[in-house]
């Protein structure tokens, strides 16, 4: 468990050291001991903050801070500003844009205003600490609730912080009202997080190993641990492609449309196949967890997937595949 140390991280980490820092972070204190900070109220849609007079020589750096966002917002910005005055070759003046997707800047920019976030996840949620919160608790809905109180940060930036450092196989979902407020999954995680906006569905991943699930003001925080493989042998004596025509009998496909809807099986399962050869795990076991989190994601296949010969045709496909 543990995060990559870029260049922006190892500066966070030496300011923490200097100062012998731990969460919360007192952000506004330190980014004063370096910086004329302002607030103000920025007319133009969408910039969170602004550094003026990065390096350059014989004047004081200058930061203005949004006044108009939110707390949360506003010591996240903070962070990121101080970063951009830290790390050595960030100069001149930046204007830090909340929707890039507006704005036309050159990668260079980019690329500082990626190290800058780097620098400010750092500081505000230092690796050290994380890496022994969730070393020592293994609720991760617990784990995130804390970070979020602790360090002071928005629910959405302590899962990006968390995901870091997480395994595969883990789907994230922030509730409010009956609705996917944010989503997301660790990296290598096969299963798709809802989209943000829709409806929340409980039973989403009824096969995962674990569900944790706490409440942070008017949301409520929900971790799913999906299986990375499962033991299970076959007890059908009827060959794959048998139990396959019996069940798209049972669930009433179209005859016209049978083949096509055989051709969609059989590329999901080619693509949990090749997951698992990719990342070095291709057994049977941990196909037939990959193909659950496949076929589980899939809307138009959920009728197969929910049929009770499903499993028996996934387990001989698998053994298959794996011989």
């Amino acid at each position: 468990m543990e995060l990559v140390q870029t260049a922006p991280v190892k500066f966070a980490q030496r300011l923490l050291d200097r100062y012998s820092l731990k969460p919360p972070i007192d952000v506004r204190l330190m980014l004063e001991r370096y910086a004329e900070v302002i607030d103000a109220a920025i007319p133009i849609p969408g910039i969170d903050g602004v550094c003026l007079n990065l390096k350059v020589p014989g004047k004081k750096v200058r930061v203005v801070i949004n006044s108009e966002n939110p707390p949360l917002r506003r010591r996240f910005t903070e962070a990121h500003e101080l970063g951009h005055v830290i790390i050595p070759w960030h100069r001149g003046t930046i204007v830090d844009h909340v929707n890039p997707e507006h704005v036309e800047e050159k990668d260079e920019y980019w690329a500082f205003e990626n190290e800058a976030n780097q620098f400010a996840a750092e500081l505000l949620m230092p690796s050290k600490w994380l890496v022994q919160l969730l070393e020592s608790t293994s609720d991760l809905s617990v784990c995130h609730a804390r970070i979020c109180r602790e360090c002071e940060v928005s629910a959405l930036a302590a899962y990006i912080r968390m995901s870091a450092l997480l395994p595969p196989n883990i789907i994230f979902i922030s509730e409010k009202g009956g609705e996917v407020e944010f989503s997301g999954r660790t990296i290598g995680t096969l299963a798709s997080p809802p989209s943000w906006g829709s409806s929340f569905d409980a039973g989403a991943y009824h096969y995962a190993i674990n569900h944790y699930s706490t409440s942070l003001a008017n949301r409520k925080l929900h971790w799913w641990q999906l299986p990375d493989k499962i033991e299970a042998v076959a007890t059908d004596p009827r060959p794959w492609r048998e139990i396959l025509d019996d069940i798209v009998n049972d669930i009433d496909v179209p005859v016209d449309d049978r083949q096509r809807f055989k051709m969609s099986v059989n590329g999901v399962l080619s693509a949990a196949n090749g997951a698992m050869k990719r990342n070095g795990t291709h057994t049977k076991d941990a196909v037939v967890a990959a193909c659950l989190q496949r076929f589980n994601d899939r809307s138009s296949l959920a009728a197969f997937a929910g049929h009770p010969d499903f499993m028996e045709f996934v387990i001989k496909r698998a053994e298959e595949l794996t011989e």
